[in-house]
């Protein structure tokens, strides 16, 4: 008798499926694994709660909405400065819920500042995409099917295209039937006609001063027929922040622009107003959505403004929902730091902007689970410009007193400590010296950012800066736990240089990632992508001798430009994960896999020889047989999983004898998209992709 299927091991194959699925998205490092994740730890904004928030937030957001999968609502692509990224609808048309999905599209990578829009340009029932960048207009055509886009790139400069433009639209302006195209840039709006045909389109320039048309420098045309009235106003954003709005007075036909306002509902986003109109909830009128840009003078926190249109598709009337609709944004700039500043044993979230403002972010979840609430933006009218935060208790009374290593221009920068005259329940800030080092930075440091940590087992913070002359300062503290005293040791520390470029700086973090009982050191340049160095200490406690052994310990971050981090046990796992806040003001978080599967993975991507899986018809619509060959006499599993690595359903299990079955999956009641069907029979796995089509 075959004995049964041993649920230890099973459950650890359960638990690798999602890691094969996400391969891309699994950060390997050494022994060491991180999983980079968007929305798994909620975050509560004014009422709000992001869809995406630690996707490291936006810069220069220009959203556009179309439902790119045929499955009947609206996903997004923003462009940004850099990738164009896709946020797949997972609810539906009343409900949405954006997820982040940067490789479901392919690589959308354009050189900066793109303003993605989709249209079927050759009508032939699917999106095809365009996006400026670099002043011109970028073309991908649609290769793929309505409700499996295979974008296949033609060209970054469309040769019909002869002026500069930042922004475009694609509308039929003249109502024949083919789309038309406007773009924005210096102030003016151009306009190209479409004089070929709905399936071959041929730009030719009709004019550089559409309408007479000029809203100032970074105009960004967006076309909706805003009071129902059959024909297509015309709403432009501008550099400063606000709207114009043209109400089209005019037919379908023969357009006839009136100028309304330049400060369309007296909306202002703050820097580079990107609007677009969609029917997000379903109720048959246009809501708003304005990207923007916030500049490092202001302190306007947000990535995508959010308007709901509580009026009529006749009469407009908008009501601000939120300023933060993807992720966690604070605006230009972003430096943090975790601290239990409520000693209720899990760590709240400070967030420094670039300006001179600390956010609060208040963990109303569990030391296990957390949940991270905004209480402030102004935290205890702390204000120090361009501030690294750092907490420590360094008068030994029990709570954390507060550090922030500021920036000047010029140089030298101060380090403010601000101790804390409250309770470790209820703290209370005031100035103790904005000079705590006095005499150490010269004008070429320009920014300190620090570190505090105990590197020599003394029971008392030492304290660490980098600066932007790339020098690794180490201040000893020779005092107590009660009564601190930093004395410089070193500006090179154990000869430490880092992942720096001229007047970028380090940034720093110490924790014991090894679990060897000392302080290991991690190393990152500000402004600077996927270089996450890590040092580890193989000395000891009291004597640490810090050892280089990667550069990409969080492998390849893409576009993660890092602007401070923090390592901590954030779900009380026993391990290290990062939160890092990034130059585009938002949150990334690698959670810490390292204890949930081994290096490499002991599941097999493909069957072992005898064990056959297929499946027909494939794509299904909507139903498919799953046929399986077993070799020997097995206990299976046969399973379906969403291309995120979530079961969806158990299609048969149990003990089967050597043979060929035969399953049928009914997909009726999911989504249009690509599932995974995966075959467990003893200790072999097969793993199959399917697209439902709908």
């Amino acid at each position: 008798m075959i004995p049964p299927p041993n649920p230890k091991t099973k459950d650890k194959a359960t638990k690798y499926l999602p890691i094969i699925l996400l391969l891309p998205a699994l950060l390997c490092a050494q022994e060491f694994q991180f999983r980079q994740e968007y929305d798994t730890i909620p975050v509560e904004i004014n009422g709000w709660h992001p869809y995406q928030p630690w996707m490291g937030g936006l810069s220069k957001s220009n959203p556009d909405f179309a439902d790119l999968d045929s499955d009947g609502d609206l996903d997004i692509l923003i462009g940004s400065d850099y990738p164009i990224i896709y946020f797949a609808n997972m609810g539906n048309m009343n409900s949405p819920a954006f997820a982040c999905s940067l490789a479901a599209l392919g690589n959308l990578m354009t050189i900066g500042g793109s303003a993605p829009v989709l249209c079927d340009i050759d009508n032939d029932e699917d999106l095809d995409l365009f996006a400026t960048s670099d002043e011109r207009v970028w073309f991908w055509e649609n290769i793929g099917t309505p409700q499996a886009p295979q974008f296949q790139f033609i060209t970054d400069s469309l040769e019909q295209i002869t002026w500069w433009a930042i922004n475009l639209d694609f509308v039929d302006i003249d109502d024949d039937g083919d789309f038309d195209l406007f773009t924005g840039g210096g102030g003016p709006i151009t306009f190209y006609r479409n004089i070929g045909t709905s399936e071959l389109f041929n730009f030719v320039l009709e004019t550089m001063s559409f309408a007479g048309i000029n809203v100032g420098a970074h105009a960004d045309p967006c076309f909706v027929d805003i009071d129902a009235d059959g024909d297509l106003d015309l709403f432009i954003g501008n550099e400063i922040g606000r709207i114009y709005f043209y109400r089209n007075d005019g037919t379908a036909q023969q357009h006839n622009f009136t100028f309304i306002t330049n400060y369309y509902d007296s909306i202002d986003v703050d820097w580079y107003a990107s609007p677009e109109f969609a029917d997000i909830d379903g109720d048959a009128d246009y809501d708003l959505f304005v990207g923007r840009e916030q500049m490092s003078t202001t302190t306007s926190p947000g990535d995508i403004f959010f308007y709901e249109n509580v009026g009529t598709p006749q009469v407009a009337q908008w009501n601000l929902v939120t300023q933060n609709y993807i992720s966690l944004d604070v605006g230009y700039i972003a430096y943090s730091t975790t601290v239990d500043i409520d000693a209720d044993s899990d760590r709240d979230l400070f967030i420094q902007h670039t300006g001179q403002q600390l956010s609060c972010y208040e963990n109303t979840g569990t030391q296990d689970s957390a949940s991270f609430s905004w209480v402030t933006d102004a935290y205890q009218d702390i204000s120090v410009t361009d501030a690294s935060p750092e907490f420590g208790d360094l008068d030994g009374d029990g709570d954390p007193d507060l550090l922030m290593g500021e920036a000047a221009i010029p140089g030298p920068p101060s380090i403010y400590l601000f101790q804390n005259r409250g309770t470790p329940q209820i703290a209370s800030y005031s100035l103790y010296t904005n000079n705590l080092i006095p005499g150490v930075f010269t004008q070429m440091t320009v920014r300190c950012a620090i570190a505090l940590a105990d590197i020599d087992a003394d029971s008392d913070l030492d304290l660490f800066s980098c600066s932007h002359d790339r020098q690794y300062y180490y201040f000893q503290n020779s005092g107590s736990p009660s009564s601190p005293i930093f004395n410089q040791i070193s500006n090179n520390w154990q000869d430490i240089y880092g992942p720096s470029t001229p007047n970028n700086p380090l940034l720093s973090a110490f924790y014991d990632i090894d679990e060897d009982g000392d302080l290991d050191l991690f190393l990152a340049c500000w402004n600077e992508m996927h270089q996450m160095w890590f040092l580890r200490n193989v000395g000891t406690a009291q004597n640490a001798q810090l050892v280089l052994e990667t550069q990409t310990f969080l492998g390849d971050s893409g576009s993660v430009y890092f602007n401070e981090f923090d390592v901590f046990d954030i779900d009380n796992d026993g391990d290290g994960d990062f939160l890092i806040s990034t130059t585009f003001g938002g949150m990334v978080f690698y959670r810490n896999i390292t204890g949930e599967v081994s290096a490499p993975p002991p599941v097999e991507r493909h069957p072992q020889a005898g064990l056959q899986i297929s499946l027909g018809p494939n794509p299904a619509n909507p139903l498919t047989v799953i046929s399986c060959q077993l070799p020997v006499a097995s206990n299976i599993s046969l399973e379906v999983f969403d291309i995120s690595g979530r079961k969806l359903v158990e299609l048969a299990s149990g003990f089967h004898l050597p043979g060929e079955y035969r399953y049928v999956w009914d997909a009726s009641s999911r989504a249009a998209g690509m599932y995974l069907i995966r075959l467990w029979a003893g200790e072999s796995v097969g793993v199959e992709k399917i697209v439902l089509l709908k």
